[in-house]
């Protein structure tokens, strides 16, 4: 038995476990977290997108592309908190539910 916590958390690295399991169960926990940042990126540029589109049909100079960008950051941020609760809530109901 090892005794010495610096050599028995190595030992669990080089087994691909980490302290409160294996490698797999942890990415398990982080999937839902992933892509956030990957749907606030989209959301923001198809928002950039769609307001450059409308102001060259329109002519109506940076101020659709403006709107078109916060609006994407918007939704972006309402749908990482939207997942964000949602997760919350998973973890804080009991497992027998």
């Amino acid at each position: 038995m090892n005794n010495n916590p610096i050599q028995a958390e190595k030992d669990r690295n080089k087994k691909g476990e980490t302290e409160s399991g294996s490698v797999p169960a942890a990415l398990k926990e982080l999937g839902p977290y992933m892509g956030l940042g990957l749907v606030l990126a989209i959301s923001t540029g198809a928002g950039t997108v769609g307001g450059v589109y409308l102001d060259r049909w329109l002519g109506t100079g940076p101020w659709l592309t403006l709107t078109g960008i916060f609006l994407g950051i918007g939704i972006g941020f309402v749908a990482v908190f939207q997942t964000l609760a949602a997760q919350e809530e998973r973890r804080r109901k009991p497992d027998g539910d």
